[in-house]
């Protein structure tokens, strides 16, 4: 592994890079994974999940949006933390405790399986089937376009020299996109009343018999809740982008390049520990101080408010612009907007402009999910199974592209069942919200686990008392994990009729 020495953590070893230390931090803020985290999530739960309880019941519930985001917040920052020190990700993590190939296997499958329903596409499909009336019929219109957008998805994945960098791109444009067309709506329809009742749902609930309507769906707002970040495994795939930037210690171990412009490249099997030399664990401090910045400037802060901004966006429409939003439901909400933004500004092309945005915000989701998904399954695969290196002629751009294609296959055909059959698309997105929610419950106590009684009791003790977490840090995540049980059980007896 290059190194002069290496010693067990958990059941893999680990090296150490005497003669290649930590690089120096950059001066101004690094933002590019906290950009991509950001762009994933800001999709089905801002556009679609938060609108909807909006329409039938205001603005009542955003506090449980804001709980859930610093939850969600702390715990993607933690999957990371051994990353920035090591360069290993969420996944590799786990192999630790489980050995590499069950953990590839595993998280794999539980990842393609939960995030393989092709909703975002779907949603965006549907929005670009109100735009332009076709072709044909509405259902299989959706799954026209929704393929459309797939067959986008795999040509980025094609073209782009290094991937993540070309998402990078695409979800920083959607983010200036959506956030000029809210602002500029919002200037419009919104009033200080309007404004009054978005801070009191945030700050003020009504406790405790009235926190939670009875007319709310459990099944809708644990998606809800799931999806006001980026969900899931999703939230686990920060580790890997933090390594393809080469924070910290990642810098070491290599990065997935695209499939036509990329050069092969070899990923190391492990990471690297640095020496612990108090200049090497300053470093690192200051990479990880810089990663906590900006993930919560740019994902929790920007997160949050584009939630509170669609909120506000519905809410004025019921109270200022008179349009009638109670019993709306699924991807008409995405409708719903574009009514309201048309009768705001007076002109039709307002109403298709921000379908057009809508879908452009689906279709960056998607892209991202896809990538994701792609990148943790060729990633983990690839340094775990020697016959999975041996199929694909140890390139992993080839590993990763074949992932992309069947990823984009699998997920069209369930779009092209689903809706074919007379399902509603929004069902694409609980499903996998509602699933999601269970690994973010479920990955709290292994995270812990790894990082108290695998990694503390392995470390150099230098190193350990570094980068070890706040006290404050494993309460947080516990009452995180209680907080996401409840709307999770909730959820799934909703779901199966277990509910008076």
């Amino acid at each position: 592994m290059g190194s002069e020495k290496t010693q067990y953590v958990g059941k893999l070893p680990i090296g150490f890079k005497p003669e290649a230390p930590p690089p120096a931090p950059l001066k101004n803020l690094i933002i590019g994974p906290a950009i991509i985290t950001l762009g994933l999530a800001i999709g089905s739960g801002e556009l679609i999940f938060w609108p909807i309880m909006s329409a039938n019941i205001g603005p009542v519930l955003l506090w449980a949006a804001l709980i859930s985001l610093i939850f969600q917040t702390i715990w993607t920052l933690e999957m990371a933390r051994w990353t920035v020190w090591t360069g290993e990700h969420w996944v590799l993590q786990m192999a630790r405790i489980q050995g590499l190939a069950s953990a590839a296997i595993l998280w794999g499958l539980f990842t393609f399986l939960a995030w393989g329903f092709g909703g975002w596409a779907a949603a965006g499909g549907r929005a670009l089937y109100v735009l332009t009336g076709g072709p044909g019929e509405e259902a299989l219109a959706t799954v026209v376009w929704a393929i459309f957008l797939f067959f986008l998805v795999w040509v980025v994945a094609l073209l782009a020299g290094v991937v993540r960098e070309w998402v990078e791109y695409i979800l920083t444009f959607k983010m200036v996109v959506i956030w000029v067309m809210l602002l500029v709506s919002l200037a419009v329809v919104t009033s200080a009343d309007v404004w009054a009742d978005v801070l009191k749902g945030i700050f003020i609930p009504s406790w405790p018999g009235d926190a939670i309507p009875e007319q709310v769906s459990y099944f809708t707002l644990a998606a809800a809740i799931a999806f006001i970040g980026a969900g899931g495994t999703t939230n686990m795939w920060y580790s890997f982008w933090v390594r393809d930037a080469g924070y910290g210690m990642g810098v070491y171990i290599g990065r997935i390049p695209g499939y036509l412009r990329g050069r092969p490249t070899e990923l190391e099997i492990v990471g690297y520990l640095p020496e612990p030399t108090e200049e090497n664990i300053a470093r690192l401090k200051a990479w990880w101080s810089n990663v906590r910045t900006v993930f919560w400037g740019i994902f929790f802060l920007l997160n949050f408010l584009t939630a509170v901004f669609f909120v506000a966006l519905v809410y004025s429409g019921k109270k200022n612009l008179g349009i009638e939003t109670a019993g709306v439901s699924g991807v008409e909400v995405i409708k719903l907007q574009a009514d309201i933004v048309e009768k705001a500004f007076g002109v039709g092309l307002a109403s298709s402009l921000f379908l057009l945005v809508a879908a452009v915000l689906l279709f960056g989701t998607q892209l991202s999910l896809t990538e994701g998904v792609a990148r943790q399954i060729a990633d983990s695969a690839y340094v775990a199974l020697e016959p999975f290196r041996r199929l694909f002629r140890n390139d992993i751009r080839t590993a990763y592209f074949a992932v992309i294609t069947l990823f984009a296959l699998w997920s069209s055909i369930w779009i092209s069942t689903i809706n074919l059959a007379g399902i509603r698309p929004v069902l694409l997105l609980q499903l996998p919200a509602n699933i999601n929610l269970v690994f973010q419950i479920i990955s709290i106590p292994l995270t812990l686990y790894f990082i108290y009684y695998v990694a503390g009791k392995s470390l150099p003790k230098e190193i350990w008392n570094a980068m070890k977490p706040h006290p404050i840090i494993p309460v947080l995540l516990i009452l995180a994990m209680l907080y996401w049980g409840v709307f999770a059980v909730l959820g799934w007896m909703e779901r199966f009729g277990l509910l008076g």
